[in-house]
């Protein structure tokens, strides 16, 4: 075993999972009723259907077992976190039980779809690769898993904060006051987030594992508004949409290779095993 430990379980309380985990200000407005972009994202590329059996580890709050459930699939959540489990249970209707990702209490091929939405992030690789040895037990044939990060870290860590620090300094030699540019990441994510991506780690992760995924490089949720929420949204949805010219300027221009693996504010992964 790695000499990495594991994030400990006590780290996420109640009170993360209520006040600052992911998505905060859409569930404080909607419930599970409206998933977060990197859910609703997930969700859509998931394909869920009425039937199938679906499993979300790292189930948080509950919002997506509640989606899964509401157009008929068979949903169950684990979580690492027991501070997860009461909020879940009661915001999903939908069994949750807490485990390792590592080791799940599951049968061979007992699920369609799983679903990992910002968790990698928070496994050492070592750990992503016993937790992807158990999904792949636990996926029935033809099944997938749809995995979501939280951060690319070349984007936060080593582009656009050294840029806006570097630009910072050159104002205050000049003699100019410029308030200076916050950390891309708290102290809390810094304890949490141990293992943040690039599309090139993950495309290595997966390969080294022997699943094949597609890395979907993808941007800040303002450019993707219309497309995961259509154009009928409550007057307080808390993102505003970006412009529809600096839509047509990323997707025309900016967002196709190479520039997509730096300019992507996240990745979306749909990963399948390999026959053996």
């Amino acid at each position: 075993m790695s000499a990495e430990k594991p994030v400990a379980s006590t780290l996420y309380s109640k009170e993360y999972f209520l006040n600052s985990c992911g998505g905060i200000e859409f569930f404080e407005r909607y419930g599970p009723k409206v998933l977060k972009p990197a859910g609703q994202g997930s969700f859509l590329a998931a394909g869920v259907e009425k039937g199938m059996r679906v499993l979300d580890i790292g189930c948080g709050r509950g919002e997506l077992l509640y989606r899964a459930r509401e157009i008929g699939a068979d949903a169950i959540g684990t979580d690492y976190a027991e501070a997860a489990l009461d909020v879940a249970a009661e915001v999903s209707g939908c069994p949750v039980l807490r485990c390792d990702a590592k080791k799940l209490p599951f049968a061979d091929a007992s699920f369609d779809r799983v679903f990992l939405i910002g968790v990698i992030d928070h496994l050492h690789d070592w750990e992503g690769e016993e937790c992807f040895d158990e999904i792949k037990r636990v996926l029935r044939p033809g099944g997938l898993a749809v995995i979501h990060t939280c951060v690319n870290r070349f984007y936060f860590k080593a582009l656009t904060y050294a840029a806006r620090m570097k630009c910072w300094r050159g104002v205050r030699a000049l003699g100019f006051a410029m308030a200076e540019p916050r950390p891309p990441r708290t102290d809390e994510d810094a304890d949490l987030h141990v293992n943040e991506h690039t599309y090139w780690h993950l495309k290595r992760f997966f390969a080294g594992i022997n699943w094949s995924a597609e890395v979907h490089c993808v941007p800040n949720a303002k450019l993707l508004i219309p497309a995961l929420y259509g154009e009928n949204r409550p007057d307080d949805f808390p993102i505003k949409a970006a412009p529809g010219w600096k839509r047509a300027l990323y997707f025309g221009l900016l967002l196709h290779w190479p520039l997509d693996r730096f300019l992507a504010r996240e990745f979306l992964v749909v990963a399948r095993p390999h026959e053996s």
